[in-house]
């Protein structure tokens, strides 16, 4: 099931996910203890964030938004490798773009890491197309028009 996060039930989770599923990625970390608890409980507060739980256990996947005007920005999305292919990726993806719908987001923007080509295969395959390289971040911008 998905659900709002759970600050208390979820943040610990979220920080093993991230440092787990996208640290290895992101040549902006050297090593996954440059990425802290707080750091990352930080970011989830100024974001939207759904969970992929059975019922109020510990997470085993998530997705954290933020609307910037009318564009959903997908600042994080990972999934336990032990659930990976089984389609929970595009559960959050449709739940965030339908939550930005409800926000009148026009467009969702995302970065992906160059070293990740399964995610950039996996966001493309839900309609996001590269608009832009960034290589001080070593990262591609993809974005996908939303708005019905």
């Amino acid at each position: 099931m998905i659900r709002k996060r759970l600050t208390s039930i979820d943040d610990r989770s979220i920080h093993r996910l991230v440092i787990e599923q996208l640290v290895p990625f992101s040549r902006l970390y050297d090593t996954s203890a440059s990425v802290t608890f707080s750091d990352i409980r930080k970011r989830l507060n100024h974001n939207k964030t759904f969970v992929l739980a059975k019922g109020l256990k510990q997470p085993f996947g998530f997705i954290s938004v933020i609307r910037k005007s009318h564009t959903l920005f997908i600042d994080m999305l990972a999934i336990d490798a032990r659930e990976q292919g089984k389609g929970w990726g595009s559960d959050l993806m449709k739940m965030a773009e339908d939550y930005g719908r409800s926000e009148r987001c026009r467009t969702a923007e995302l970065f992906v890491d160059e070293s990740n080509p399964k995610a950039i295969g996996f966001y493309a395959s839900k309609g996001y197309q590269i608009k832009d390289y960034l290589p001080e971040l070593s990262c591609y911008k993809m974005s996908k028009r939303i708005a019905r």
